[in-house]
C-alpha cells in the first residue's frame, strides 16, 4: 500500500498520475478533478520531475515501482478482475502461482525466528509420525 507520508508526490499529483494511468487525456483529468487543464499539466510536470520521468507513461510506471500510487487508486477490484479474466485461464494460473510464491516469501521474511523454528519442529514431528505409522503397517 501507498504510504502517503513517505510518498514523493502530493495528494493531487497522485490523483493526476492515477488518472493518467487510466489513459485519460489532460482535459478529462481536469474535468474530473474540477481544475484547469493548465493545472493538470503543472501537476503532471511536477510529478515527472519528482519521479525522474521523461513523459507521462514513464511517470505512471515509476509511480507504481516506487509505490507512490497503488493499483487500487487506478482500478477497482472488479475492474482488475475483468482485466485478469481477459488474459485467459493459463495466465491466471501462472499469476496465482507467482502470487502464492511472493506471499510465502514475504511471510517467511516477516515471520519471527521462533515461529519459523516451531513450524520446522512441527513439520519434522509430522514427518516422523508418518514414518512411524508406515513402520507399524
Amino acid at each position: 500500500m501507498t504510504n502517503q507520508a513517505n510518498s514523493k508526490l502530493t495528494q493531487r499529483e497522485r490523483e493526476v498520475i492515477a488518472l493518467v494511468a487510466r489513459g485519460l487525456p489532460n482535459e478529462e483529468i481536469a474535468e474530473q478533478l474540477s481544475i484547469a487543464t493548465s493545472a493538470v499539466k503543472i501537476y503532471l510536470h511536477q510529478a515527472c520531475i519528482k519521479l525522474e520521468a521523461r513523459n507521462r507513461a514513464q511517470a505512471v510506471i515509476s509511480a507504481f515501482k516506487e509505490r507512490a500510487i497503488d493499483i487500487h487508486e487506478v482500478y477497482s477490484l472488479e475492474e482488475l478482475a475483468d482485466l485478469l479474466a481477459s488474459l485467459g485461464p493459463q495466465a491466471i494460473q501462472v499469476i496465482a502461482r507467482l502470487l502464492k510464491t511472493k506471499l510465502e516469501l514475504e511471510m517467511a521474511v516477516s515471520e519471527p525466528k521462533h515461529t519459523k523454528q516451531i513450524r520446522l519442529y512441527s513439520s519434522a514431528f509430522k514427518s516422523s509420525l508418518s514414518t512411524d505409522n508406515k513402520k507399524v503397517l
